[in-house]
């Protein structure tokens, strides 16, 4: 420490303020309020969006799909049944999305890897053998897929 620092450090020490000055500037200091805005919508937005996540987390379905809860992992036995009613549920969704696109069984294939009946669809469209015309995604598929083979 310097010599400097050390003589103001005893200067600073000696250094008081007299207790009327003390009393004066607390009593100002307690006066001090902190200023009010008139903005009472700012709250009621706030509490209006509050209001509505919870309702979105009370009403969300998923709470009630379990899916939280991997599969196979049910808690209770009304879990277990409401396991199998998903389970219902799904099966009766995918047998209506099969009844709805006639592509359903060919896009199942292609996702499970098996590119044949895809390739033998599109090649058949190509020689306008095929009344049917495969969807845009299937078209795509097939592009990166298959092979054409000319007819000779």
């Amino acid at each position: 420490m310097s010599v400097c620092e050390r003589d103001y450090q005893l200067a600073a020490a000696v250094i008081q303020s007299p207790a009327a000055l003390d009393e004066k500037i607390l009593k100002r200091a307690r006066s001090f309020k902190p200023t009010r805005r008139n903005r009472p919508w700012v709250s009621r937005a706030a509490s209006g969006f509050a209001a509505v996540a919870i309702a979105v987390l009370l009403i969300h379905p998923a709470q009630y799909l379990g899916a939280l809860t991997p599969p196979g992992h049910a808690t209770t036995p009304s879990a277990a049944v409401e396991e199998t009613s998903l389970a219902n549920w799904q099966e009766y969704a995918e047998e209506a999305l099969a009844k709805a696109d006639p592509w359903y069984e060919l896009r199942q294939t292609v996702e499970s890897g098996d590119h044949v009946a895809l390739c033998s669809q599109w090649r058949e469209q190509q020689r306008d053998i095929s009344a049917e015309k495969l969807p845009r995604d299937l078209v795509r598929e097939a592009r990166s897929h298959c092979r054409l083979l000319k007819a000779q």
